[in-house]
Formats: structure tokens, C-alpha cells, sequence
């Protein structure tokens, strides 16, 4: 593979602290063994059943996360994945918290209670359509609103696994994101978006970030598949935030 894709940081891993199989220390001494510069630990939101993590945890998630970066010597940083439950574009974290984590992430997951009654139809549901590959228009642009009402609402830096079980209109998802900053993800794990998807992303301004979504410490920083498939499109390095020699702009932190 052409060096200019090679990743100097995985976003998105999770450990014990929610459902991952790793600790903090795990996943960070595997992105050293991976040659990466920088890792972010980035758990599930309170509203993700069982496993979801409590904002009075941070600050032990925090510690346990110097700790790591000093012994490793590489950057950590502390973030979550939040979850999107509601056609408003809510998402689990408090503003209060947001200044205390690093990086955002957002995405849907079926197991997240919902706002309301009514987003168990108007949305939630359409994850059910979307697995089987049965989405209308209608719940299509119902996705994708979602989104964008998430993004316009919330300083989030990386939009989740977008298309996993939730089809969306890929144009103006895009438009979207290019038009606040907030970078979509290729997942390694979920393998989203397909190529179809990502050629009409390329039509707009968005930048990508590639990520494992490691739930297993030998995941981590493993993204074969997804760097793969962005050559495979013709995605310039240019477009991938955490490849090469661009610097990792954060909306959250600007």
C-alpha cells in the first residue's frame, strides 16, 4: 500500500471501562506497538444499555489515561462515543462534560433509549428497515436530518459508522459535515460507508477519518480494509485527517 495512507492515530477504541476487552494501558501500549502517535479512548455514552460510561467516571478514566501516555510516550486522548437518540439530534453528554473530554464522536446505536415515543417510529425503527436493506425515502431523509440537526447542535469532531444500519442521503450528510467541521468515519470494523457512498461524499467538502473501532486490544489501529477501499475510491490523503502529514484539527477544540 502507497505510504502517503499510512494513519498516525486510531480515534475511535474502546476498553473495559464499557464493553471493550482491553484496559486504558492495553489499548495505548498496542497503538505504540502499531507505530501510531497518538490513540483515543473513546467509550460509550451513559444512554448505551449496561455498558454505557458515567460522567463521574471520567476523571478515573482520565487519570488512568496520563498515566498511559507517559509510560508509552505517545499522545492519548480522552473521548466518547456519544449516542444520537433522537430526530432532534440529542446526543448523551452533557454540555458541562464536553469541555472535560478531548475528542466527541456521535453515532446511532439500535440499544440507545430514545428521546421520545414518537423517535421509536420515526427512527429508531428505521435501523430495523436499514438491516434489511428496506429504507424508503422518507426514513432516508428522516436519518439524515438526524444528523444534521446532531452536527448543528453539538461540536462533534467524527460522525460514527454513518450508513451502518441507518441509511442516509450521502450529498448532503456531507455538505453537512464540511459545513461545520466535523469529519465522517471510515470504519474498519463496520466496513461503512460502502464505495458507492463514499464516490458521492467525494462531490462534497467533507473530510474523513479512518478508525478501527477496536473492541479487542489486537484491533487496535488495525483499519486494512478501510484504508484499502479509500485507495480503492481515490480519496486524497489530503481528506483523511489522521493519515499522513495533516495535522488533527478538533471542532470541539477550536
Amino acid at each position: 500500500m502507497d505510504n502517503k495512507y499510512e494513519l498516525y492515530a486510531d480515534l475511535h477504541t474502546h476498553t473495559t471501562y464499557s464493553h471493550g476487552k482491553g484496559s486504558v494501558e492495553d489499548n495505548v501500549r498496542a497503538a505504540k506497538f502499531r507505530g501510531l502517535e497518538c490513540i483515543a479512548i473513546t467509550d460509550h455514552g451513559p444512554r448505551h444499555p449496561l455498558v454505557g460510561v458515567k460522567p463521574s467516571r471520567l476523571p478515573k478514566i482520565r487519570k488512568d489515561i496520563e498515566e498511559s501516555a507517559d509510560k508509552y510516550g505517545i499522545d492519548v486522548m480522552l473521548g466518547i462515543e456519544a449516542n444520537i437518540y433522537g430526530m432532534s439530534g440529542a446526543i448523551d453528554v452533557k454540555r458541562e462534560d464536553i469541555s472535560k473530554l478531548d475528542i466527541i464522536l456521535a453515532g446511532f446505536h439500535a440499544s440507545a433509549a430514545p428521546e421520545k415515543v414518537s423517535d421509536v417510529f420515526r427512527l429508531h425503527f428505521n435501523l430495523v428497515s436499514g438491516k434489511l436493506s428496506a429504507t424508503s425515502k422518507a426514513q432516508r431523509a428522516r436519518n439524515t436530518k438526524a444528523y444534521i440537526n446532531c452536527i448543528k447542535s453539538y461540536p462533534i469532531d467524527i460522525i460514527t459508522h454513518p450508513g451502518f444500519w441507518l441509511d442516509v442521503d450521502w450529498t448532503e450528510l456531507g455538505k453537512a459535515c464540511a459545513d461545520y467541521g466535523t469529519h465522517l468515519e471510515i470504519s474498519g470494523r463496520h466496513k461503512t460507508p460502502d464505495a458507492q457512498g463514499l464516490e458521492e461524499l467525494l462531490n462534497t467538502g467533507v473530510r474523513f477519518v479512518i478508525n478501527s473501532d477496536a473492541h479487542k486490544v489486537e484491533n487496535v489501529g488495525v483499519c486494512d480494509y478501510a484504508l484499502e477501499l479509500a485507495r480503492k475510491v481515490g480519496i486524497p490523503c489530503e481528506r483523511i485527517v489522521n493519515c499522513g502529514d495533516n495535522p488533527l484539527v478538533l471542532r470541539s477544540r477550536s
